[in-house]
């Protein structure tokens, strides 16, 4: 009796053989069955390819410097601030949960990832408590601290 790993390697080893016999043989038949006018047709495609590919690349090398070079507008140095993570930190919004009976009975179709959203949900908004809590507890020390200066002081 064969171990199951052998038969296993034997499965696979089968099915690559199979894969790479029809890899040969429709490649073969593909370049077998071209024309005079197909080849000549696939060389200049790939010669223009060959002979244009550098200068495009300086083109958009150009376009890109000069991009980089250009002064940001105050609009768009706004836009680029409102998108970084750090003027976006402490102003998370979790939208309610959406799946509710009102909201079904206007859909149609399938709801496909519903438990996904809702659980998504749950984990955000648990995130967003258990930072609401620990600020609360710094600024609970801190007020302490202020409070026993002036105590002591």
């Amino acid at each position: 009796m064969s171990s199951p790993g052998s038969t296993l390697t034997s499965y696979i080893s089968r099915h690559f053989t199979t894969y790479a016999h029809n890899i040969r043989s429709q490649v073969s038949y593909s370049y077998h069955r071209l024309s005079a006018q197909d080849y000549i047709r696939l060389i200049a495609i790939v010669g223009a390819y060959c002979l244009l590919r550098p200068y495009l690349l300086k083109l958009g090398a150009k376009f890109q410097a000069k991009d980089h070079e250009r002064e940001l507008d105050p609009d768009e140095m706004a836009s680029a601030e409102a998108t970084s993570v750090n003027s976006l930190r402490g102003k998370v919004h979790v939208p309610e949960d959406t799946d509710s009976e009102s909201e079904e009975e206007g859909r149609k179709g399938t709801d496909w990832g519903k438990k996904a959203r809702r659980r998504q949900r749950r984990v955000l908004r648990g995130i967003l408590e258990a930072e609401e809590k620990m600020r609360r507890e710094e600024d609970e020390a801190e007020s302490d601290k202020e409070i026993e200066e002036f105590l002591v002081g």
